[in-house]
């Protein structure tokens, strides 16, 4: 397969089904109305929600200490866009404020970004790379993650269906999902 180019202008992980590139996606893919107008998604498997990675040093403690604080998130996510919705007292940015693939964490260590807003199980196992990273205990939303199917594969959506409902049914899906959970 070829490498896939990254669109800056989209969501690479619907962009590989749309552009016939894959048939499946599976990574932390909310479900929303947006989505579900380019792609067909599975039963939820998961809920997650946004949190936010801040320094451990810089004071912040909740949302409310967000206000004139530079928060980061990915333009095509579900927590960019609850950023835009509640958090008018804050610079919200997304990697087209910055040179080059610079990874927010590596932003948030060299103080160029205040918070990093993203799914907390991600945000998660970002605290192994530093110890100067907090994660905040507040979640800001509630959101069901799905596997994204192209919309020509109805089949394989009913078999994707069929199987997350046989792992929820014998407690496998709950044992594989609560690694999210630590």
């Amino acid at each position: 397969m070829d490498d896939y180019v990254y669109n800056k202008n989209g969501d690479v992980r619907l962009d590989v089904i749309t552009d016939g590139k894959a048939d499946i996606t599976i990574r932390s893919i909310t479900i929303t109305e947006d989505r579900k107008q380019k792609v067909n998604f599975s039963e939820p498997y998961y809920y997650d929600g946004a949190s936010a990675l801040v320094l451990a040093k810089s004071g912040i403690k909740s949302k409310d200490d967000f206000q004139n604080k530079t928060v980061y998130a990915f333009d095509f996510t579900t927590a960019y866009d609850w950023a835009k919705g509640n958090l008018q007292e804050s610079e919200i940015v997304s990697y087209e404020y910055f040179s080059g693939d610079q990874a927010p964490e590596k932003l948030l260590l060299e103080g160029k970004i205040d918070v990093y807003l993203g799914d907390r199980s991600f945000l998660k196992t970002l605290l192994s790379k530093s110890p100067n990273f907090k994660l905040l205990d507040d979640t800001y939303t509630r959101e069901p993650f799905g596997i994204a199917v192209d919309k020509d594969q109805p089949q394989l959506l009913n078999d994707i269906n069929n199987a997350i409902e046989q792992l929820r049914s014998t407690g496998e899906l709950e044992n594989i999902t609560s690694e999210f959970k630590k």
